[in-house]
């Protein structure tokens, strides 16, 4: 190549590149601000609930229960049979057996009264002690007793129903042969219906009677109901480390035992407190949880230390009511950085 083709070429090089870092630099388009999304800060109070299970459970219960030997001779109801007070549930047959008792009751006590004649007639002339006396009254009376009970015995035992209820359960049918204390027959009071659940030892002393509630059942799906807790009850079960709690719903609602249930159940709550949503925190390798408050354009960050986390939300106290923190878009933002909320122009950074 020619000296002077030399010397044009370097000098076309020369400023190619000069112009291409010309480019590269001062005339390269801006970095795109951030978009973020940003919600406003809340004051009020945050509840933690937790879900437990429980059961529909009737505190009103009776289970009557055979008083006597016996065969079933009538049995008149069967289970979902609504009864009054007083209707006959079972009858247990004691006529036959009771006849025979009686029969030979009675035969001793005509023994017993003939004894005690004879012993008065030898204690008056004297051929038998006075005290054989005593021993042959003492006879007689308790043979009239004997009498008395097994007359008093001889008819059958009618089981009648205690009050009004529905018959849940139905042991028996007649002809069966019973035996002392043997159950018969169980009903319940509808209106004493209640859910029953337990709570766990960790939860156990944050519940309190009248303390509000919602309740959902299987049985109602998509509707919550508002009830409140209406007993505790005294000790922990020794198996499980539960405590029974019962909550008593407060509109009408169809019920049927043994429904199952899902009761929200306050465990905590902090008042008066800061509130937004959880999506906001975010954890330092340091430890520390900071936010980012957004503030004519920029990116503040502001540590924080969280109160009370519940179903999404955060609670925090020292901020000021009205702050606007940003909820997405912050997980790689830094203290200062200029940003735009999302739907809105563009804002100048802080000064």
């Amino acid at each position: 190549m020619r000296p002077m083709t030399r010397i044009l070429a370097a000098g076309l090089s020369a400023a190619l590149l000069g112009g291409c870092g010309k480019n590269g630099g001062d005339d390269a388009p801006p970095k795109p601000v951030p978009m973020v999304q940003a919600v406003p800060v809340k004051s009020g109070d945050l509840t933690r609930f937790i879900t437990y299970t429980g059961s529909v459970e009737p505190v009103k219960t009776a289970r009557m229960a055979s008083p006597a030997e016996g065969p079933i001779v009538e049995c008149p109801v069967r289970e979902g049979d609504r009864v009054e007070a007083g209707q006959r549930l079972a009858r247990v047959g004691r006529s036959r057996i009771a006849k025979t008792g009686l029969t030979a009751a009675r035969e001793e006590l005509r023994r017993q009264e003939a004894e005690f004649q004879r012993v008065e007639q030898l204690v008056k002339s004297g051929s038998l002690p006075g005290d054989q006396l005593d021993t042959a009254r003492s006879n007689l009376r308790r043979a009239e007793a004997q009498v008395a009970a097994m007359e008093t015995g001889a008819d059958d035992y009618e089981i009648n129903a205690p009050w009004g209820g529905l018959v849940s359960k139905v042991w028996i049918s007649e002809g069966n042969y019973v035996a002392p204390r043997t159950p018969l027959v169980e009903l319940y009071d509808p209106q004493s219906l209640v859910v029953r659940l337990a709570v766990p030892e960790q939860h156990a002393l944050s519940v309190r009677t009248g303390t509000a509630v919602q309740i959902l059942l299987d049985a109602h799906p998509g509707k919550s109901f508002p009830a409140e807790i209406t007993r505790i009850y005294p000790e922990l079960d020794r198996t499980t480390r539960t405590v029974t709690v019962e909550a008593v719903l407060k509109e009408p609602v169809e019920l049927i035992s043994g429904m199952f249930a899902r009761v929200d159940l306050p465990v905590q709550t902090a008042n008066d407190v800061m509130i937004f949503p959880e999506s906001a925190l975010i954890v330092r390798p340091n430890g520390e949880t900071v936010i980012f408050l957004l503030e004519d354009g920029t990116a503040r960050q502001v540590v924080v230390e969280p109160v009370l986390e519940a179903g999404g939300k955060v609670a925090v106290r020292g901020m000021k009511p009205g702050s606007t923190v940003i909820v997405r878009g912050n997980e790689s933002l830094k203290d200062g950085a200029m940003v735009k909320g999302m739907g809105s122009k563009p804002e100048k950074a802080a000064k």
